[in-house]
C-alpha cells in the first residue's frame, strides 16, 4: 500500500511543477511555437491555436519543406514584410517542391477585434475581395507586420477614412488595448478585419524590423536579397 501511495504522489508532485512552469501567456493563446532561421537572425513566432486551420496548414508547409531556401519577396515599408512563395527561391535557383501542388487557399479564420495588426502580427496574404468575396487565404504566402506607430488623432483620421472609402465598412470603433499598441508598439490598422491573423512574434523582432528597412523597388520588391534558411518547429 505505502508503495502505491508512494507513486500516486510522485505522480501527483510531477503534474504539479508541470503547471507550476507553464507559460499563462502561452497556454492562453497557443503552444506551437516555430523559428525562421533568415540570413538576417531568427524570428520566432507562436501559432494561434483558435485558428487551427490556418495554424496545421502552415505546420504541413514546413514539414513539406515549401519554405527551404526562400526570399522575402514584398516588403511594404512602415508596414510587412511578405514571403512565402515556392518559386523564389535564393540566387535565382530552382525551385524543390511540385509549386502548383501549392496553389490551395484556406477558408478564412479572421477573428476581430481579438487579433489585429499589431507590430509582430502573424497573417496569411490572400487574393483581393474583388475575386476572393470569402477572404480565403493564400496555402503558403504569409506576412510579418513591422507598421508605425500612430497617435490617437491620426488612429481616428484613418478608421473614419476606412468608413468613408470602403464599401460595406462593419467594424467597431477601436478598442483601447488596439489604441495602446497602435501608439506604442505600432502596426498596420488599415489591414485589420480583411486578414487571417494566426500568429505573433515572441522573439525576433529586431530582425523583422531590419528587413522592413531594406529598400525596395517600385513593386516594393526588396533591392537585396534577405532568405529564409528554413522554418522548423520548436
Amino acid at each position: 500500500m505505502k508503495q502505491k501511495t508512494s507513486f500516486a504522489l510522485s505522480v501527483l508532485v510531477a503534474a504539479l511543477l508541470m503547471f507550476s512552469c507553464s507559460d499563462p501567456k502561452r497556454d492562453a493563446i497557443g503552444k506551437t511555437e516555430v523559428v525562421i532561421e533568415t540570413s538576417r537572425g531568427d524570428i520566432t513566432l507562436r501559432l494561434y491555436d483558435d485558428t487551427p486551420l490556418h495554424r496545421d496548414n502552415f505546420i504541413r508547409m514546413i514539414k513539406e519543406g515549401v519554405y527551404e531556401n526562400i526570399v522575402w519577396n514584398r516588403i511594404v515599408p512602415e508596414g510587412t514584410i511578405q514571403s512565402g512563395e515556392p518559386s523564389q527561391k535564393a540566387g535565382g535557383a530552382a525551385p524543390t517542391v511540385e509549386v502548383e501542388k501549392y496553389r490551395h487557399t484556406i477558408p478564412a479564420e479572421i477573428i476581430y477585434p481579438k487579433y489585429y495588426h499589431k507590430a509582430g502580427a502573424l497573417a496569411m496574404a490572400r487574393q483581393p475581395d474583388s475575386v476572393n468575396v470569402k477572404r480565403e487565404s493564400s496555402g503558403t504566402h504569409f506576412y510579418i507586420v513591422s507598421g508605425k506607430k500612430f497617435n490617437r488623432g491620426s488612429l481616428a483620421e484613418l478608421w473614419q477614412s476606412r468608413r468613408d472609402t470602403e464599401p460595406g465598412f462593419k467594424l467597431p470603433s477601436l478598442n483601447e488595448q488596439q489604441k495602446h499598441a497602435y501608439t506604442t508598439a505600432g502596426g498596420c490598422p488599415h489591414l485589420d478585419g480583411d486578414y487571417t491573423i494566426f500568429g505573433e512574434v515572441v522573439d525576433g523582432m529586431k530582425v523583422v524590423e531590419y528587413i522592413n528597412k531594406i529598400p525596395v523597388d517600385a513593386a516594393e520588391h526588396p533591392l537585396k536579397e534577405v532568405i529564409i534558411k528554413t522554418i522548423r518547429i520548436k
